[in-house]
């Protein structure tokens, strides 16, 4: 080649197979951001199951606490297995309110299988002291016995500082079965 001779020109794609190949490009880009940021999609709720804000989240079949707070968007019931006792139930919160004694809970424990003995304690979420129940009036959860297909409501005040707490069921053992944070 000599010089001010220019080589032959190279074929290069239509311009359109590159515009299409950069929106391809472009959609899949789209498709996988959009993919990324939606939300989990909410659990299917169980036969017999209450309304969102009190859905269980799962069952403790090790003897270890389970459930999250009653609250803003958590439940305030959850299902357990208390393999100790070789029981089945659910445990919940009605109420909670703080007075000048401590944290008085309203409490129901329904067995679907099995016979336990109730018992609690409580766990200050900050500083991990833990409480064990204060005699409550004549309604006290805390100590009575439930057969399959029972309900026990009742009391349970434990004499704590206001705070977030995290309150468990216990097995007729005393080890832990379920739990709840109360804020």
């Amino acid at each position: 080649m000599t010089t001010g001779q220019f080589a032959p020109a190279q074929s290069r794609r239509p311009l359109w197979i590159t515009l299409a190949a950069l929106a391809l490009v472009a959609l899949v880009a789209l498709a996988a951001i959009k993919l990324s940021s939606s939300p989990d999609p909410q659990p299917s709720d169980q036969a017999g199951a209450q309304p969102e804000s009190s859905q269980p989240t799962g069952a403790a079949s090790t003897g270890q606490p389970s459930g999250p707070t009653p609250g803003v968007g958590v439940p305030s019931s959850v299902p357990f297995t208390n393999n100790s006792d070789d029981a089945t139930g659910t445990f919940e919160v009605l109420s909670h309110r703080w007075t000048a004694q401590g944290l008085m809970l309203t409490l129901r424990v329904k067995l679907d299988s099995g016979q336990q003995r109730l018992g609690f304690f409580a766990l200050d979420n900050q500083t991990t002291a833990q409480f064990d129940p204060s005699p409550s009036g004549t309604d006290q959860l805390d100590g009575q016995t439930i057969s399959a297909g029972q309900t026990r409501s009742g009391t349970v005040l434990f004499a704590k500082p206001e705070g977030a707490t995290t309150v468990f069921l216990t097995a007729s053992n005393g080890k832990q079965v379920a739990a709840l944070k109360i804020a």
